[in-house]
């Protein structure tokens, strides 16, 4: 197979990336408020941070991002949407009460960002955030506090009709999550996967990259999570394969982490992530889930940063990961095994070849700076809900 000796990182349309400008209102375009769940994590990037670093750059408006609580009214002159991310406690309830008082004044409004479930029947007990939601108080704050605004968004469809079950509010909306490319996009090189792939055809890596609330570090919940049902095949393969996890790790594979069987990284802040993820040169990722609702409700983040780097991610065959090609689908333990050897086998090597690309391919239609993608978090912020004005996010909903 001939491998073009210099590709270009950039997409092949040189307008992909022709930003979204709306007609601004003032002088400082539309203004926004979020009030975010927390300063650094996943979530707040993906959800708002991302966002709020492109509506200042792109001059579309300007953003206020926060996480403590503003009581001042004349804070809230000439602002168009108020986004509070995952509120849930007493104090926050009493915050949006106060911001409801005051919304017929200034005319704002009110969206509730969420991206998991909150409702604590649903979160598994192996899950290490459970506790911050594990009352009957904060449950039923979040849901007062959802039915108080105007709007509720959501990563995907399966969240937004469990949102509607639990909670009786109708008006929510599909959200999904995209990615930067000058965040995550430029690191995909294909040369470098092809010249990987060769160099660890004798131990293939397989790279593990998510959350430690996968795992029940605890022993909360009989040390069945996210894990338990493919620990097996890890422990089989380890000296077939070389697993690589990050930041955590499922507690029994302990023994082969201090032996150094299985590779283990510290956590890497979120400016470093995706340099870092490329350059462990992985020829697999793994995405195994429970299949209950709470993963039901998840994001296929996983998948897509994987595909945005060419590389291919194994996922767990249910609703999450619905749109991923079949190929990289599995089941249970058996399945996984099958799939992981079918691909890596040198035999078929030209077909991991040509999966680099169309991963790309898939991973690239998710770039945040794409019109239509940003578009849907702008159609969200300046258009009130059942607007015609919407025109990206009907893709979703």
């Amino acid at each position: 197979m001939l491998i073009q000796p210099f590709v270009t990182p950039f997409p092949k349309n040189p307008n992909i990336f022709k930003p979204v400008v709306a007609k601004k209102t003032n002088d400082l375009g539309n203004r926004y408020i979020n009030f975010m769940a927390s300063s650094g994590d996943g979530c707040t990037l993906y959800r708002r941070g991302f966002l709020s670093n492109h509506i200042r750059m792109t001059g579309h408006g300007d953003v206020v991002d926060l996480t403590k609580m503003v009581l001042e009214k004349s804070f809230y002159q000439g602002i168009k949407t108020i986004t509070l991310q995952r509120q849930a406690a007493p104090h926050q309830k009493q915050f949006l009460q106060f911001l409801k008082s005051i919304q017929p004044e200034f005319g704002f409004r009110l969206i509730y960002e969420v991206d998991d479930v909150v409702f604590r029947e649903e979160i598994p007990d192996y899950n290490a955030s459970k506790h911050g939601f594990d009352t009957d108080e904060i449950r039923q704050n979040c849901v007062d506090m959802i039915n108080m605004v105007d709007e509720v968004t959501v990563t995907c469809e399966y969240m937004k009709n469990l949102y509607i079950e639990k909670t009786g509010q109708q008006k929510i909306t599909v959200l999904p999550n995209f990615m930067p490319y000058w965040w995550i996009g430029h690191q995909y090189n294909y040369r470098q996967i092809i010249e990987s792939y060769d160099k660890n055809y004798k131990k293939p890596r397989i790279v593990y990259a998510g959350s430690g609330a996968h795992f029940d570090m605890k022993n909360l919940n009989g040390q069945q999570d996210d894990f338990s049902h493919i620990l097996k095949f890890i422990v089989d393969n380890r000296n077939k394969y070389q697993f690589v996890f990050i930041g955590a790790y499922p507690p029994p594979l302990q023994p082969y982490i201090v032996s150094r069987e299985i590779e283990f990284h510290p956590w890497k802040n979120l400016l470093e992530y995706p340099t870092f993820l490329a350059s462990l040169n992985a020829q697999l990722f793994l995405a195994p889930l429970m299949d209950i609702p709470f993963n039901r409700s998840k994001s296929d983040i996983k998948f897509i940063e994987a595909a945005q780097l060419g590389i291919p991610c194994l996922c767990q065959d249910m609703e999450t990961y619905k749109h991923a090609p079949d190929l990289l689908k599995f089941k249970d333990a058996a399945e996984l095994e099958e799939k992981v050897d079918r691909i890596l086998n040198r035999k078929n090597k030209a077909n991991y070849y040509k999966l680099i690309p169309a991963l790309r391919d898939i991973g690239a239609n998710r770039f945040l700076e794409l019109p239509q993608n940003v578009g849907c978090f702008l159609d969200a912020l300046d258009y009130p809900y059942g607007s015609p004005e919407r025109k990206f996010l009907k893709k979703w909903n």
